[in-house]
């Protein structure tokens, strides 16, 4: 029996496409975003200070092209010079500014070269083994080559680290010293290979501290003129005038018998011409 009944049940559901995607790409390019730009503060604010500390620090030594501290790479170089020779136990590291900015140069130079080699030296050797030993062979010696060169490369890498590190510490060592004790010295320069911008701080904050006893900079005094025996005077010949009763000798005070000269003797008569008066 029909009694003319209908049921009709509607559901409105919201539906939306990607938006939890969009959304998480949007906080992950945020946060990208946030942290590069931290990223390049840190940076500037580290080459800022540690310019300036580096600056302030080598005029006080005397040294003459300071300016060097705010150069790209020279600025690595001004870093090693400004610790002069490193004594070692049987040995010392002479021109560390040198070895500071050359040993970059060599590493990525070494590093370039290997990388080239370990390129041709997997395909070369899978090729080899492809046509010798079929697809497998060849697959199986280009990943094998492959592996022993990348570890390799991860080994002149460590090694170079390391000894760059080590080189740093002791140019920071030799830095540190004049100004704190020699304990604190390696404290901080161990420190500034560890945490970003310590060592750029702590050339600021020591850059006007005044030197240990025995650590003052042996700044040479200018050149002095030569003087020639016809031209006494430093800055050039004299005028014929007469000179100011004041005026200091560029050697030194003259004796007062060259200045006020006794009066000479009365010459005595001869006899003769005692006895011509007496007649």
């Amino acid at each position: 029996m029909d009694y003319g009944y209908s049921y009709q049940y509607e559901y409105d559901y919201p539906i939306t496409h990607g938006t939890g995607g969009n959304a998480a790409v949007t906080v992950l390019l945020t946060v990208y975003l946030i942290a590069l730009a931290v990223i390049i503060a840190v940076a500037l604010a580290s080459y800022i200070f540690h310019s300036i500390g580096l600056y302030t620090i080598g005029k006080r030594m005397g040294r003459e092209h300071a300016w060097l501290a705010f150069i790209p790479f020279a600025r690595d170089y001004f870093h090693g010079d400004l610790a002069d020779e490193i004594p070692l136990k049987n040995k010392s590291i002479k021109n560390p500014g040198i070895w500071k900015l050359v040993m970059p140069i060599i590493y990525s130079a070494v590093a370039g070269v290997l990388f080239v080699f370990l390129i041709v030296a997997a395909v070369g050797t899978g090729a080899a083994a492809g046509i010798n030993g079929g697809a497998v062979g060849g697959v199986m010696a280009f990943s094998t080559t492959l592996i022993i060169l990348y570890i390799l490369f991860i080994v002149l890498a460590v090694v170079y680290s390391a000894a760059y590190s080590v080189l740093r510490i002791l140019i920071d060592i030799q830095i540190y010293e004049r100004f704190t004790t020699r304990n604190m010295a390696v404290v901080h320069s161990v420190l500034s290979g560890i945490i970003p911008l310590y060592e750029a701080i702590c050339f600021f904050v020591m850059r006007n501290k005044p030197f240990n006893p025995g650590m003052e900079p042996q700044i040479t005094p200018p050149p002095v003129p030569p003087v020639y025996p016809g031209n006494p005077h430093p800055n050039g010949p004299v005028s014929n005038g007469p000179a100011p009763e004041n005026m200091p000798h560029p050697n030194g005070p003259i004796p007062e018998d060259t200045l006020h000269p006794a009066d000479p003797a009365p010459t005595v008569p001869y006899p003769e011409q005692q006895d011509n008066k007496i007649e």
